[in-house]
């Protein structure tokens, strides 16, 4: 006898199932496992995104869109019950279609005050880069298991920005998918214990995808307070070659005086067959702050993305991040709680003269001795 409590959707058409369960559910009924999606799109100074996120364990998908445009981040957060539409791509003002799986997206968030609108269709540049899975414990528990894909794209549409409609051709972007469980989504679950907390070493994070004429490429990486190599990885496709491991890379950035702020800088990476690649980069747009997005517990209410608010819930915010000096976030999150800004759009040119552009993520959580960074 079937369990009339797990319904039949649409996708449970396809032969693809997993679990002994209709499609919608995991195979684990951890509250914070979750699938979704990440899309930034850029060209000089204008930095829009959207992410939208499913958290099946709480009954919850959720999502954000914006843009940062003369120095202003402006945001809508929406939250729904995933059920009974789960498999409907859509929350609030913001709705995504996916037109064939791996290559185009349609990504269209209509205006809901925060006087930024766009509809734009996002094309892959090439096949995605699927990273290292994340594996983490801490006192017996599993605290994150993640996958995800990195993509880099080319975005075309419109976006409108306090009523000026503002055409996108060709904007440089980059997409991710992730799945699995984060510690930092969903409903917070106290983790309490007697052995001794270790701590996070990690002080910076870099995660550079970027694309150039002829060339894609994406290294990822965390370092210490004292620079030394936490973990590693990086990919390269140059011309019409083969995918090669990226083994090593080095970097060489510049901030603003006093600040973590990331304004330049060079960085050159060395392939498993002897080749290195020098480039250089300025940010032309943004930077933001994530917390927007709602992470970092950026809700109204304080808490996690994927905590269930409600039927229908969206809501709004704005903030300047064009000041340095400040730490950048939404103004409902307490100043020490605060995350500042760590995403950053940036022309990338190649030794050779081949030029493009990345989203480099690049926060700097604690004193980065290397370059001086308090």
């Amino acid at each position: 006898m079937s369990d009339r409590e797990l319904g039949l959707t649409r996708l449970d058409d396809y032969p693809w199932h997993q679990t002994t369960a209709p499609f919608p559910l995991p195979s684990t009924s951890d509250p914070r496992f979750n699938d979704g999606y990440y899309w930034g799109f850029y060209s000089k100074g204008c930095f829009a995104y959207f992410g939208m996120r499913l958290y099946p364990n709480t009954n919850v998908l959720d999502g954000y869109a914006g843009a940062v445009a003369d120095g202003e981040q402006r945001t809508v957060r929406a939250s729904r019950a995933l059920r009974p539409r789960v498999d409907e791509l859509k929350v609030g003002p913001l709705q995504l279609e996916v037109q064939e799986p791996m290559a185009r997206q349609r990504l269209t968030f209509d205006e809901s005050g925060t006087g930024i609108a766009f509809d734009v269709s996002v094309e892959a540049s090439g096949p995605p880069f699927f990273e290292e899975p994340h594996v983490h414990h801490r006192r017996g528990r599993l605290l994150n298991h993640v996958l995800r894909y990195t993509q880099l794209c080319r975005v075309d549409g419109t976006i409108t920005i306090d009523g000026e409609l503002r055409a996108v051709q060709r904007w440089y972007g980059v997409r991710d998918h992730s799945w699995g469980i984060r510690e930092s989504m969903g409903p917070p679950i106290p983790l309490r214990g007697t052995e001794p907390n270790r701590g996070d070493p990690r002080a910076m994070r870099l995660w550079l995808p970027w694309e150039i004429e002829g060339q894609q490429g994406l290294i990822a990486l965390h370092e210490d307070s004292d620079g030394n190599l936490i973990d590693f990885e990086g990919v390269l496709r140059d011309g019409d070659g083969p995918e090669v491991e990226i083994v090593s890379a080095r970097h060489a950035f510049e901030y603003t005086p006093g600040t973590r702020r990331l304004e330049r800088g060079g960085f050159a990476v060395t392939t498993a067959a002897g080749d290195e690649h020098e480039f250089t980069f300025k940010v032309v747009a943004g930077p933001l702050s994530p917390q927007g997005f709602g992470y970092v517990r950026g809700w109204q209410d304080g808490q996690p993305p994927g905590v269930y608010r409600g039927a229908e819930h969206v809501e709004f915010d704005r903030f300047r991040v064009d000041d340095p000096a400040t730490i950048a976030g939404p103004e409902h999150v307490a100043l020490e709680r605060r995350m500042g800004v760590s995403e950053y759009p940036a022309v990338v040119v190649h030794a050779d003269g081949r030029r493009g552009m990345s989203q480099i993520e690049h926060p700097v959580f604690k004193p980065y001795r290397p370059y001086r960074l308090e």
